[in-house]
């Protein structure tokens, strides 16, 4: 919370879920980085040295499971980081990357008020929360770059999408792509990753 001229937050490859309450106060702070860098064997191999217990050796002859065993690269609790109350008053920030909002609403709120976020990256949208989060996303008119990772297609209810949307990607179980996305005419990126969509 000291850090007031601090610009950058990169907490990638790390074991922090939640970000303390004293961020609120670094006011000009733009980029804020969480989760993991790739989704490769450098994330797969570190689900099992510490979410299912392999050692060393067993984890790194079991990188064939990146292939043969997408969900447990798709784990959700895995990875994401969690915001404080309050977040909304970082009105600097352009990137939010690795944010885990399936823990409440109260995130999703505080994300949509952030109207200045160029770039977003969430897991954590199902259907308890995929209503707020499209609400939320409506209100983020200068968003270039939309990261999903979502527990199934939720994302349908999303009635305005940002008109400056360049990139979007979509991890999930999604049956069909969004009506919306037809709307985006300045999109010139996008990325589906574990869907089911027959439209691909």
């Amino acid at each position: 919370g000291n850090l007031r001229q601090l610009e950058t937050l990169d907490i990638r490859g790390t074991s922090i879920v939640m970000l303390p309450q004293t961020i609120i106060k670094l006011q000009k702070l733009q980029h804020l980085h969480a989760g993991f860098p790739t989704k490769g064997n450098y994330l797969c191999t570190r689900h099992l040295l510490h979410t299912y217990g392999f050692n060393q050796l067993d984890a790194c002859t079991s990188l064939c499971c990146c292939a043969a065993t997408p969900c447990i690269m798709m784990d959700k609790d895995y990875g994401g980081v969690v915001l404080p109350g309050g977040a909304r008053k970082l009105k600097s920030l352009h990137t939010i990357r690795g944010v885990h909002v399936a823990y409440g609403d109260a995130v999703i709120q505080e994300i949509g008020r952030l109207s200045g976020l160029r770039k977003l990256g969430v897991m954590g949208i199902n259907e308890k929360n995929d209503v707020k989060f499209c609400s939320a996303i409506s209100n983020l008119s200068r968003l270039e770059s939309l990261s999903v990772q979502s527990d199934k297609g939720c994302l349908d209810d999303i009635t305005s999408p940002p008109k400056n949307l360049r990139s979007l990607k979509l991890e999930g179980r999604l049956g069909v792509l969004p009506e919306w996305i037809k709307k985006l005419q300045n999109l010139v990126k996008l990325k589906l990753s574990f869907t089911t969509s027959s439209q691909v």
